[in-house]
């Protein structure tokens, strides 16, 4: 398996954007707005009566 340094740099470039993204989504201050999107699809809609 060869390792480059540029494939280093993605991985470790992916890894810390994948892991700030899931402290963003599960911060104490954002929980009412994810639960509120994580109910959307169960929520009637109204508009195509």
């Amino acid at each position: 398996m060869n390792t480059t340094p540029i494939g280093i740099a993605v991985l470790v470039a992916f890894t810390l954007s994948f892991v700030a993204i899931c402290v963003w989504a599960l911060w104490p201050a954002n929980r009412q707005k994810m639960k509120a999107h994580g109910l959307i699809p169960l929520n009637e809609d109204v508009d195509n009566g």
